[in-house]
C-alpha cells in the first residue's frame, strides 16, 4: 500500500503543469459531462414527481444558503494562493501551519453559517410571495429549509478543508474522481426516493448524507498521501500573518458578495416579487447558465494549480503569455456556449419538459451572454486570484451589486423576469470589464503590455461572437427540423462548428491559437501512439 501511495505521488511530483493541467481538465470535463446527464435526469423525475412549487422553493432556499456562504470570507481562496510557494519548496512545516489555521477558520465558518440560518427561519414568509399556498399544499418550508442548513454547513464541518493541499498540488483530478462517483451514486439515490416515495425531505436528506461522505473520503485520501501537512503542529502563524490573511480575506470577501448576490439574487427576487412558480421557469434558464459555466470552469480550476506554480517560478513574459491563451480559449469555449444556449434554450426546454416552461426570447439570448461575460470574467479572475491582487479592487465588486441589485429590483416591475439578466450584464460592463484589466496589467503584470491591447482584442472576439451568433438564429429559423429533439441536437452543431471554426481561421497564426493547436496536437499523437 505505501509502495502504490510513493508510486502515484512521484508520478505526480514528475509530471510538467501541462501534463498536470491535462490530467485535472480531462478528468474534471468527462466527470462533468456524466454529471450533466445526472443531473437532467434527476431535475426531470423532480418535476414530474413533485412539481414546480417543489422546484421554485429548492431554488430559494439554494439561494439564501449561497448567500449565507459569504461568511466563508474567502479563506479558501487565499489558504490555496498562501500555499502555492511552500508546496513549490517542499516547505512542510509552513504548509502544516496554514492548514491548522484553515482548519479553526472553517469550524468557525460552519458555526456561523448555521447560526445565521437558524435567525432567518423567521423570515421565510417575507422572503416567498406564495409562502400561504405551500401551507395549503402542506409543504413544510422550516423543516426543508433546516435540512437545507445543514446541507451548507456540513461542507465545513467535517474536514473539507484538508483537500486544499492536493488541489494546490495540482491534484484535483484525485478529488475529481471521488467527487463523480460520489455524484453518480448520489443521483441514483435521489432518482429512487422521487420515484418511489416522492418526498422532497428525504430527498434533501439524501444530499445531505452524501455530502458528508464525499468530505470524509476527501479527507482520507488527502491525509493518505500528505500525512505530514496533517500531525500536529505546536506553532501558529504569526500576529502578522494572520493580519496579513484577514486583510486578504477581507478583500475578498467583497469578491464574494460580488459573485453570491449575483448567483442568488435572480431567486430571491422573482420569489419576493413575481412568485415560485415564476422562479422554477427562471431556475430551467439558470440550470443552463450554470451548467455550462460549471462545464468550463473545469479548465479553470484544474489548470489552477499549475498556474500557481509557473506564477510562483517563470518569467513575466510567461505569465503574461498564459494570460493571453487563457483568454482566447474563454472566448471560444464560452461564446460557443453562449451562442448555442441563444439558439437552442428554448427547444430544448419544449422539448424536455414541454412548451410551458419556455420564456420567451430574448431571454435565452441574455443567457447566452451572460454566459461569455462569466467566461472572460473567469480569466481576469483568476490572474487575480494567482497574483493576490486581491486588496487593489475591493470596491469594485461593491459597485457591482448596488448596480446589480438596483437594476433588477428597479426594472422587474416593467420587465418582469427578464430584468435579472439585464443587471447582471450591466453590472459586468460598468465595474468588471472596466475596472479589472486595468488594476491586473498595473499590479499583476507591471504594465508590461498596455491594456488597450486587452480591449481591442476582447471586442473583436465579442464582436465576431455576435456575427456569427446572430447568423446562427437566422439559420436554424430557416432549417427547421419537425422532430424536436433532432432539432435540437442540428441546430446545436451548427453553433458548435461554426463559431470554432470561425475562431481558428482569423486567429490562425496568432501565439493563442498556435499553443492551443500545438497542445491539441501533442495530445493526439500521444493517443496515437498509445492506440
Amino acid at each position: 500500500m505505501l509502495k502504490l501511495k510513493d508510486t502515484l505521488k512521484n508520478r505526480c511530483n514528475n509530471n510538467s503543469r501541462t501534463k498536470n493541467s491535462i490530467l485535472n481538465i480531462s478528468s474534471g470535463i468527462v466527470g462533468r459531462i456524466l454529471s450533466i446527464a445526472l443531473n437532467f435526469a434527476v431535475r426531470t423525475v423532480f418535476i414530474y414527481t413533485l412539481g414546480k412549487e417543489y422546484l421554485g422553493i429548492n431554488g430559494l432556499f439554494s439561494s439564501i444558503l449561497t448567500m449565507l456562504s459569504l461568511t466563508e470570507l474567502g479563506f479558501g481562496t487565499a489558504i490555496n494562493y498562501k500555499l502555492y510557494k511552500p508546496l513549490a519548496e517542499n516547505d512542510e512545516k509552513r504548509v502544516r501551519m496554514l492548514m491548522k489555521f484553515y482548519k479553526q477558520a472553517y469550524r468557525v465558518v460552519g458555526l456561523v453559517i448555521f447560526s445565521l440560518g437558524i435567525c432567518l427561519i423567521p423570515t421565510l414568509p417575507f422572503l416567498i410571495k406564495d409562502y400561504g399556498s405551500l401551507q395549503v399544499l402542506g409543504i413544510n418550508a422550516t423543516l426543508i429549509f433546516l435540512l437545507h442548513i445543514l446541507r451548507s454547513t456540513s461542507s465545513y464541518l467535517f474536514f473539507a478543508y484538508r483537500s486544499a493541499v492536493m488541489r494546490a498540488n495540482q491534484q484535483q483530478y484525485i478529488l475529481d474522481l471521488i467527487g463523480y462517483v460520489v455524484t453518480i451514486l448520489t443521483n441514483i439515490t435521489k432518482i429512487i426516493v422521487l420515484v418511489f416515495w416522492g418526498d422532497f425531505v428525504i430527498y434533501t436528506a439524501t444530499v445531505i448524507v452524501f455530502n458528508v461522505i464525499q468530505n470524509l473520503v476527501n479527507a482520507i485520501i488527502a491525509k493518505w498521501y500528505y500525512p505530514q501537512f496533517f500531525e500536529k503542529e505546536n506553532e501558529n502563524l504569526s500576529k502578522k500573518e494572520i493580519w496579513e490573511l484577514l486583510k486578504d480575506c477581507g478583500a475578498l470577501f467583497v469578491y464574494k458578495v460580488n459573485f453570491v448576490i449575483t448567483k442568488s439574487v435572480g431567486n430571491t427576487v422573482i420569489s419576493a416579487f413575481i412568485g415560485l412558480t415564476s422562479v422554477a421557469l427562471y431556475s430551467n434558464y439558470y440550470l443552463f447558465y450554470t451548467t455550462i459555466n460549471g462545464l468550463f470552469d473545469k479548465v479553470y480550476s484544474a489548470v489552477k494549480a499549475s498556474a500557481g506554480n509557473l506564477f510562483a517560478t517563470e518569467t513575466l513574459e510567461k505569465q503574461y503569455s498564459f494570460f493571453q491563451v487563457m483568454n482566447f480559449l474563454s472566448a471560444i469555449l464560452f461564446g460557443t456556449a453562449g451562442a448555442a444556449v441563444a439558439v437552442c434554450a428554448d427547444e430544448l426546454i419544449t422539448a424536455w419538459i414541454g412548451s410551458s416552461y419556455v420564456i420567451k426570447q430574448p431571454f435565452a439570448i441574455l443567457v447566452g451572454l451572460e454566459i461569455l461575460s462569466h467566461g472572460l470574467r473567469m480569466n481576469l479572475a483568476q490572474v487575480r486570484n494567482l497574483t493576490g491582487a486581491f486588496r487593489q479592487m475591493w470596491f469594485r465588486p461593491i459597485i457591482g451589486v448596488l448596480i446589480n441589485v438596483g437594476i433588477s429590483v428597479w426594472l422587474v416591475h416593467i420587465y418582469g423576469i427578464y430584468s435579472i439578466f439585464i443587471g447582471m450584464l450591466t453590472a459586468d460592463i460598468l465595474t468588471t470589464f472596466l475596472v479589472d484589466p486595468r488594476i491586473i496589467h498595473t499590479y499583476s503584470f507591471n504594465n508590461y503590455r498596455p491594456v488597450s491591447e486587452y480591449y481591442m482584442k476582447n471586442l473583436l472576439y465579442v464582436g465576431l461572437l455576435f456575427a456569427v451568433c446572430a447568423l446562427d438564429i437566422w439559420l436554424s429559423g430557416l432549417i427547421i427540423v419537425n422532430r424536436s429533439w433532432l432539432s435540437v441536437v442540428f441546430h446545436g452543431l451548427l453553433v458548435v462548428i461554426t463559431v470554432p471554426s470561425l475562431f481558428l481561421f482569423l486567429f490562425w497564426k496568432t501565439n493563442e491559437c498556435q499553443y492551443l493547436v500545438n497542445i491539441a496536437g501533442g495530445i493526439l499523437k500521444k493517443k496515437i501512439k498509445f492506440n
